[in-house]
């Protein structure tokens, strides 16, 4: 009668001690099979145990490898996790907050908190490759796509059209303006991409943060704008500048300025709210971030404001505009936040149609008060103290 071959009560894969017991549960279960006593496993097992060809399977430390590598297969394998997008790490990193070794200060007239550099990923080619295209796309949209609708539209003359009328075509041609420059820039940067925190930045966080804080910065901006465009009008008027001819910035939207609603708000959504997302974005955004790469923040600041001055196509009022670019490149230095400059010009933009819209409502001739600056500003004081 045939027995049974010996079970093992210890478990069959664990190293060193234990691998004699596996190679005689397995002697053991072949001797059985050919029907030889079950005792000749043990001899033949303490055999293999002892011969040189099991011994080569012991490493160094004792442990049998062929158990380790047993044991290896029988772990379950762990599937490895991916790696976290880019995004996705910058959105925790930004969670994270930061330490800050040196306390936050305002330094109003700390020179060096004006002259901090932007680390832009681009280069000179691509400087100059956007701000020429938006240049051209400007011209374009102006004087030849938005002319050629409205002739699809069937107006011929666009001289024709009543007041209300221009207002909503100046509408269209500013929302076509900001879509194409704001979609060439993202052009010209979309391969650097991510950009450094303080690049392009739109926030709302923390407004009112020590040194840095966007909406005081958008406050100090919007109460200083009024008397840096007014004393450089003044210095300029006692100088002689308004001899210079030419047609001013507010002389075209004066002569859209009719007197009800539709017109207002076309206007306003032109002045400060379109024109300032597209400026801000291209001169101070875009072109003066990437001038502190070649030269000192505070050149850059006045290299983009005179740009900026130039865009407007407007002689008499380009030392106004150049002061007000200055103004709004500083304050953007220190607030690192586009939204402060556009806060501040879109305030000043949208203070000064409103201001045309009282005077026009009072029976003021709005052509004879912008044909000189400072007699404007004059004029606007004391009918805003009266």
């Amino acid at each position: 009668m045939r027995t049974a071959p010996p079970k093992s009560t210890v478990p069959l894969w664990k190293p060193g001690v234990l691998c004699v017991s596996s190679w005689q549960t397995l002697a053991t279960s072949r001797l059985h099979a050919h029907g030889k006593p079950a005792w000749l496993g043990t001899h033949a097992a303490h055999a293999l145990t002892t011969g040189p060809r099991l011994l080569r399977r012991y490493n160094r430390t004792g442990a049998c490898v062929l158990c380790a590598q047993k044991q290896q297969q029988q772990k379950p394998v762990r599937k490895s996790k991916p790696d976290q997008p880019l995004s996705r790490q910058r959105s925790r990193q930004a969670d994270v907050p930061s330490v800050q070794t040196e306390e936050a200060k305002w330094a109003l007239l700390d020179w060096s908190a004006y002259n901090q550099p932007w680390q832009v990923p681009w280069g000179w080619r691509q400087v100059a490759g956007g701000m020429a295209a938006w240049a051209i796309s400007f011209v374009l949209v102006g004087l030849a796509i938005l002319p050629l609708v409205a002739a699809f539209a069937g107006v011929k003359d666009l001289s024709s059209l009543s007041q209300t009328d221009k207002s909503f075509y100046a509408f269209w041609n500013q929302v076509l303006e900001t879509v194409v420059g704001l979609g060439i820039i993202n052009l010209v940067v979309s391969k650097s991409k991510p950009f450094p925190d303080d690049v392009f930045k739109f926030s709302l966080r923390e407004p009112f943060r020590k040194g840095s804080g966007w909406a005081a910065w958008a406050l100090a901006g919007t109460i200083a704008s009024p008397f840096v465009i007014g004393l450089t009008a003044t210095a300029l008027s006692a100088a002689g500048y308004d001899g210079v001819g030419g047609r001013g910035t507010v002389d075209g939207v004066a002569q859209m300025i009719n007197l009800d609603l539709p017109s207002y708000a076309s206007l306003f959504s032109v002045t400060a709210i379109l024109a300032p997302l597209l400026e801000e974005t291209v001169f101070r955004g875009f072109l003066l971030t990437s001038l502190t790469k070649w030269m000192p923040t505070w050149a850059a600041v006045f290299v983009s404001a005179g740009c900026f001055g130039v865009a407007h196509l407007s002689l008499r009022d380009l030392p106004q505009l150049i002061a007000l670019g200055t103004l709004l490149g500083f304050v953007y230095v220190r607030s690192r936040n586009l939204l402060t400059p556009m806060i501040i010009h879109g305030a000043w933009n949208g203070t000064v149609l409103t201001i045309l819209y009282m005077l026009a409502a009072s029976g003021v001739n709005l052509q004879e008060v912008l044909a000189s600056p400072a007699d404007a500003f004059v004029q606007v004081a004391g009918f805003l103290s009266g």
